[in-house]
């Protein structure tokens, strides 16, 4: 895997947690900015295809919500996700922030252009000596005036899974796995390969998994996430596994460990599901006058509600590239179904 298609399938996996449930998106926002939001509050995922001015390059912004607080007032939120350091990337957050602003523009009561700057934050996934806690710049004006522009920066590759776990930060957990590369690379351009160290690495990773795991089991538990969102989680856990195995890892005692660990989650998922179709069976049987019996009843229900929720997860797995052996064990689903879906 080339290092353009490795920061690509990040990227994507990035974007594909960001499209978790509303709630989820909200814990993040009001843990990363200064913004008064409930967790019911409207959120709407924009896309950077919109977002373009045709006096700049096609570059274009990751991830850009607009949400309404509890005032009512609306806002918008830019989360840039750099998986490694950029010495460009004030001048393109500036950019950005421009962009974001003008596609929102409006004229006040004076007849004068207003751009609102959205609220803007750096997500830096791997440990740079040259990573500054914030982006600053000085925008001086013709009249010797200046604007200090200033941008947040939060360092996720310093954070442990629990850590972000106890910060509400659950959503982005699965990203401490891009941290591994950096180590995985140093120590593939030693002359003699330490396999102690490289054995101790996979472990980490391996522990790191079982602690994404766990957290997002705990905060299901609590009712903190939705087992769609815990979904979205697992799934791009497993991507990020995949790559570091793919590129580096590639030892099949390990990735089978990863694979077994995930899969007795979403049989524990498809467990409670199952339970969940029972009850709606009873329900539709009752309102059918059970012609059948409660028994049938039951039945259909349980078939529905488990095959449904098995198709959702399959649907996630196949955007993430999974493969078709992984999707039948996770989700009990058959190849010709599998297929059935990616069309």
């Amino acid at each position: 895997m080339s290092q353009n298609n490795s920061r690509a399938s990040i990227d994507e996996t990035t974007k594909f947690l960001f499209d978790a449930p509303g709630p989820a998106i909200i814990d993040l926002i009001t843990r990363l900015f200064p913004i008064d939001l409930t967790r019911d509050s409207e959120i709407v995922r924009l896309s950077s295809e919109c977002i373009s001015h045709p006096g700049f390059s096609r570059s274009l912004p990751d991830i850009v919500f607009r949400v309404r607080d509890s005032k009512g007032a609306d806002s918008f939120i830019h989360i840039e996700v750099q998986t490694e350091h950029d010495g460009m990337m004030d001048l393109r957050m500036v950019k950005y922030g421009y962009l974001i602003g003008a596609s929102r523009s409006r004229f006040d009561h004076d007849e004068c252009r207003v751009i609102a700057i959205p609220h803007q934050l750096v997500m830096y996934l791997e440990e740079h000596k040259r990573i500054r806690d914030e982006l600053k710049v000085r925008i001086i004006l013709p009249d010797d005036t200046f604007v200090h522009y200033t941008v947040p920066v939060f360092k996720l590759y310093s954070y442990s899974a629990r850590e972000l776990g106890e910060m509400n930060l659950y959503l982005v957990i699965p990203l401490i796995l891009v941290r591994y590369r950096k180590r995985f690379e140093t120590l593939s351009r030693q002359k003699n390969l330490n396999r102690e160290e490289f054995d101790a690495i996979v472990q980490d990773v391996l522990q790191d998994v079982e602690e994404i795991i766990s957290i997002s089991g705990k905060c299901e538990d609590k009712g903190v996430m939705d087992e769609q969102t815990k979904d979205v989680i697992l799934s791009a856990t497993m991507e990020l596994y995949n790559q570091l195995h793919q590129k580096y890892i590639q030892d099949n005692e390990s990735r089978e460990k990863v694979e077994n660990m995930i899969e007795s989650v979403t049989q524990k998922i498809s467990r409670k599901w199952h339970q969940i179709g029972i009850e709606e069976g009873i329900e539709r049987g009752i309102e059918r006058g059970i012609e059948q019996g409660m028994e049938q009843g039951i039945v259909q229900g349980v078939e529905q509600g488990k095959i449904e929720e098995a198709r959702n997860i399959a649907r996630n797995l196949i955007m993430l590239g999974m493969e078709d052996e992984f999707i039948k064990k996770a989700t009990g689903l058959s190849g010709d179904e599998i297929r059935r879906l990616k069309i």
